[in-house]
Protein backbone atom coordinates (compact mmCIF):
# COMPACT_ATOMS: atom_id res chain seq x y z
CA UNK A 1 0.00 0.00 0.00
CA UNK A 2 1.44 3.33 -0.85
CA UNK A 3 1.50 6.62 1.67
CA UNK A 4 -1.39 8.20 -0.41
CA UNK A 5 -3.61 4.96 -0.04
CA UNK A 6 -2.67 4.29 3.80
CA UNK A 7 -5.69 6.10 5.92
CA UNK A 8 -4.10 6.23 8.75
CA UNK A 9 -1.20 8.15 7.32
CA UNK A 10 -2.53 9.83 4.48
CA UNK A 11 -5.13 12.12 6.75
CA UNK A 12 -7.96 14.40 5.17
CA UNK A 13 -7.07 17.45 3.13
CA UNK A 14 -7.04 19.59 6.33
CA UNK A 15 -3.49 17.71 6.80
CA UNK A 16 -1.54 19.69 5.52
CA UNK A 17 -2.69 23.36 7.12
CA UNK A 18 -2.53 21.44 10.35
CA UNK A 19 0.96 21.03 10.10
CA UNK A 20 2.10 23.93 9.19
CA UNK A 21 -0.24 25.59 12.11
CA UNK A 22 1.73 23.38 14.54
CA UNK A 23 4.93 24.32 13.26
CA UNK A 24 3.88 28.37 13.41
CA UNK A 25 2.98 27.62 16.91
CA UNK A 26 6.31 25.89 17.86
CA UNK A 27 8.31 28.83 16.55
CA UNK A 28 6.21 31.25 18.32
CA UNK A 29 6.90 29.39 21.19
CA UNK A 30 10.44 29.04 21.44
CA UNK A 31 11.81 29.57 18.21
CA UNK A 32 13.33 28.25 14.94
CA UNK A 33 15.65 26.06 16.73
CA UNK A 34 13.73 24.44 19.04
CA UNK A 35 11.63 22.79 16.26
CA UNK A 36 12.11 19.37 15.03
CA UNK A 37 10.03 17.08 12.78
CA UNK A 38 9.23 14.87 16.02
CA UNK A 39 8.01 17.89 17.61
CA UNK A 40 5.84 19.08 14.85
CA UNK A 41 4.11 15.69 14.25
CA UNK A 42 3.34 15.69 17.83
CA UNK A 43 1.75 19.27 18.17
CA UNK A 44 -0.42 18.22 15.03
CA UNK A 45 -0.95 15.30 16.34
CA UNK A 46 -0.52 13.44 13.12
CA UNK A 47 2.06 10.68 11.85
CA UNK A 48 5.52 11.57 11.40
CA UNK A 49 5.50 10.17 7.76
CA UNK A 50 3.13 12.97 6.82
CA UNK A 51 5.05 15.67 7.95
CA UNK A 52 7.92 14.45 5.67
CA UNK A 53 5.22 13.13 2.40
CA UNK A 54 3.45 17.21 2.04
CA UNK A 55 7.22 19.08 2.48
CA UNK A 56 9.45 16.59 1.98
CA UNK A 57 12.01 18.58 4.23
CA UNK A 58 12.19 20.43 7.36
CA UNK A 59 13.49 23.16 5.76
CA UNK A 60 10.70 23.32 3.23
CA UNK A 61 8.29 23.25 6.09
CA UNK A 62 9.95 25.95 7.88
CA UNK A 63 10.57 28.05 5.07
CA UNK A 64 6.49 27.96 4.52
CA UNK A 65 5.97 28.81 8.53
CA UNK A 66 8.34 31.96 8.56
CA UNK A 67 6.55 33.25 5.68
CA UNK A 68 3.04 32.81 7.51
CA UNK A 69 4.41 34.81 10.00
CA UNK A 70 5.67 37.84 7.98
CA UNK A 71 2.58 37.71 6.30
CA UNK A 72 0.95 38.52 10.04
CA UNK A 73 2.66 41.20 10.77
CA UNK A 74 2.37 42.68 6.87
CA UNK A 75 -1.21 43.60 7.91
CA UNK A 76 0.40 46.56 10.51
CA UNK A 77 2.24 47.98 7.16
CA UNK A 78 -1.60 49.10 5.54
CA UNK A 79 -2.51 51.65 8.58
CA UNK A 80 0.40 53.21 6.51
CA UNK A 81 -1.84 53.43 3.75
CA UNK A 82 -4.85 54.60 5.68
CA UNK A 83 -5.34 58.05 3.68
CA UNK A 84 -8.80 58.22 6.58
CA UNK A 85 -6.02 59.38 9.01
CA UNK A 86 -3.13 62.19 9.68
CA UNK A 87 0.50 60.61 8.73
CA UNK A 88 1.56 60.89 12.43
CA UNK A 89 -1.42 58.93 13.97
CA UNK A 90 -0.68 56.38 10.62
CA UNK A 91 2.66 55.50 12.72
CA UNK A 92 1.22 55.52 15.49
CA UNK A 93 -1.28 52.67 14.53
CA UNK A 94 1.30 50.98 12.41
CA UNK A 95 4.39 50.70 15.34
CA UNK A 96 1.61 49.68 17.98
CA UNK A 97 0.58 46.90 15.42
CA UNK A 98 4.50 45.59 14.96
CA UNK A 99 5.31 45.90 18.36
CA UNK A 100 2.01 43.93 19.54
CA UNK A 101 3.10 41.25 17.35
CA UNK A 102 6.43 40.73 18.30
CA UNK A 103 5.19 40.56 21.99
CA UNK A 104 2.46 38.51 20.38
CA UNK A 105 5.30 35.71 18.59
CA UNK A 106 8.84 35.43 21.18
CA UNK A 107 10.04 33.45 19.03
CA UNK A 108 9.71 34.96 15.58
CA UNK A 109 11.69 37.87 17.65
CA UNK A 110 14.20 35.34 19.02
CA UNK A 111 14.80 34.29 15.13
CA UNK A 112 15.15 37.75 14.14
CA UNK A 113 18.06 38.03 15.93
CA UNK A 114 19.34 34.98 15.22
CA UNK A 115 18.57 33.92 11.58
CA UNK A 116 19.40 30.50 10.61
CA UNK A 117 21.06 31.33 7.30
CA UNK A 118 19.39 28.12 5.27
CA UNK A 119 16.12 29.22 5.50
CA UNK A 120 16.77 32.76 5.32
CA UNK A 121 18.81 32.55 2.36
CA UNK A 122 15.83 30.43 0.66
CA UNK A 123 13.49 33.60 1.70
CA UNK A 124 15.82 36.52 0.00
CA UNK A 125 14.05 36.99 -3.08
CA UNK A 126 10.75 37.49 -1.05
CA UNK A 127 12.10 39.18 1.80
CA UNK A 128 14.38 41.99 -0.75
CA UNK A 129 11.32 42.39 -2.43
CA UNK A 130 9.12 43.07 0.59
CA UNK A 131 11.73 44.90 2.52
CA UNK A 132 11.79 47.26 -0.20
CA UNK A 133 8.06 47.61 -0.50
CA UNK A 134 7.78 48.23 2.96
CA UNK A 135 10.50 50.85 3.21
CA UNK A 136 9.08 52.67 0.86
CA UNK A 137 5.51 52.37 2.23
CA UNK A 138 7.13 54.21 5.73
CA UNK A 139 9.34 56.69 3.91
CA UNK A 140 6.44 58.16 1.89
CA UNK A 141 4.81 58.55 5.34
CA UNK A 142 7.64 59.82 7.13
CA UNK A 143 7.82 62.57 4.05
CA UNK A 144 4.39 62.92 4.42
CA UNK A 145 4.90 63.75 7.84
CA UNK A 146 8.00 66.01 8.23
CA UNK A 147 7.86 67.61 4.68
CA UNK A 148 11.49 66.17 4.76
CA UNK A 149 12.64 65.47 0.94
CA UNK A 150 16.29 64.39 1.91
CA UNK A 151 16.44 60.51 1.05
CA UNK A 152 19.09 60.16 3.77
CA UNK A 153 17.52 62.01 6.22
CA UNK A 154 13.94 59.84 6.26
CA UNK A 155 15.97 56.84 5.88
CA UNK A 156 17.76 57.79 9.45
CA UNK A 157 14.38 59.03 11.11
CA UNK A 158 12.89 55.13 9.91
CA UNK A 159 16.16 53.14 11.75
CA UNK A 160 15.53 55.66 14.38
CA UNK A 161 11.87 54.84 15.32
CA UNK A 162 12.44 51.23 14.20
CA UNK A 163 15.24 50.79 17.03
CA UNK A 164 13.69 52.67 19.46
CA UNK A 165 9.81 50.92 19.24
CA UNK A 166 11.41 47.28 18.15
CA UNK A 167 14.66 46.59 19.66
CA UNK A 168 13.69 46.64 23.30
CA UNK A 169 11.38 44.19 22.83
CA UNK A 170 13.03 42.30 21.03
CA UNK A 171 15.26 41.97 23.31
CA UNK A 172 12.52 41.25 25.96
CA UNK A 173 11.07 38.48 24.18
CA UNK A 174 14.92 37.01 23.82
CA UNK A 175 15.51 37.55 27.72
CA UNK A 176 14.77 33.88 29.91
CA UNK A 177 11.68 34.63 31.96
CA UNK A 178 13.12 34.77 35.19
CA UNK A 179 15.27 37.71 34.10
CA UNK A 180 12.20 39.74 33.24
CA UNK A 181 11.67 41.40 36.43
CA UNK A 182 15.14 42.33 36.57
CA UNK A 183 15.52 44.52 33.76
CA UNK A 184 13.84 47.70 35.26
CA UNK A 185 13.59 46.74 39.10
CA UNK A 186 10.58 48.89 40.24
CA UNK A 187 9.43 50.36 37.11
CA UNK A 188 6.03 49.23 35.44
CA UNK A 189 6.40 49.99 31.89
CA UNK A 190 2.91 51.67 30.33
CA UNK A 191 1.10 49.60 27.52
CA UNK A 192 3.07 48.91 23.82
CA UNK A 193 0.44 51.68 22.45
CA UNK A 194 0.95 54.56 25.62
CA UNK A 195 4.68 54.12 25.01
CA UNK A 196 4.16 54.83 21.32
CA UNK A 197 2.21 57.55 21.01
CA UNK A 198 4.90 59.05 23.80
CA UNK A 199 7.51 58.22 21.39
CA UNK A 200 5.70 59.42 17.85
CA UNK A 201 4.98 62.61 19.46
CA UNK A 202 7.92 63.29 20.86
CA UNK A 203 10.14 62.40 17.92
CA UNK A 204 7.99 64.71 15.88
CA UNK A 205 7.25 67.92 17.75
CA UNK A 206 9.21 70.28 15.90
CA UNK A 207 6.97 69.34 13.02
CA UNK A 208 4.20 70.30 14.53
CA UNK A 209 2.51 73.28 13.03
Amino acid sequence: MTLEQDPEVFGDKDTKQQILDATVDLICEGGVECVTLRRIAAKAEVNLALVNYYYRSKDNLLIEAIRTLISRFDAAFNALEDDALPPKERLKLFFGQYASHLLQYPGLAKHMMNKTPSIMGSLHKYSQYSKTMKQQKMLSVLRETTGEQDEDRLRMMMVQLFGAVLMPIVAYTCAEPEDHDENLPGVHLPSVEIQVDHLIDHYFHKYEI
